[in-house]
């Protein structure tokens, strides 16, 4: 299978979508000052780290990852409950995003040459 194939958006939306619905339920915990928000941080990052490991199969990469990800992950992990770890998953995701679209249009502009 094609790299460039493992990364469509069908293979995809399930992650994100699932993570929208995490989302959701954190910023309500988060705003409520609710210490079960731990719980919900913990299955954010259950399905990070699947697309992650997904990403990195996809483009036979195993250091593919955000920017300071290893860390950041570290950070999530050991502070789970606070806003700041909360953050710091959202913008994982926002930029775990904004790579696999950038990968794409490489894939879509090597295919085309």
């Amino acid at each position: 299978m094609k790299l460039s194939l493992k990364l469509t958006k069908e293979q995809l939306d399930p992650y994100f979508l699932e993570w929208d619905h995490i989302l959701a339920q954190l910023a309500v915990l988060h705003k409520q000052r609710n210490k079960a928000a731990a719980e919900i941080t913990q299955d954010g990052l259950t399905i990070y780290k699947k697309l992650l490991t997904h990403c990195r199969i996809a483009l036979q990469d195993e250091g593919f990852e955000p920017l300071n990800g290893a860390e950041r992950l570290l950070f999530i992990e050991s502070s789970p409950s606070t806003y700041a770890a909360y953050r710091q998953l959202v913008e994982l995701f926002v930029e775990l995003k904004k790579i696999i679209a950038r990968k794409r249009i490489e894939f879509k502009y090597l295919n085309e040459s």
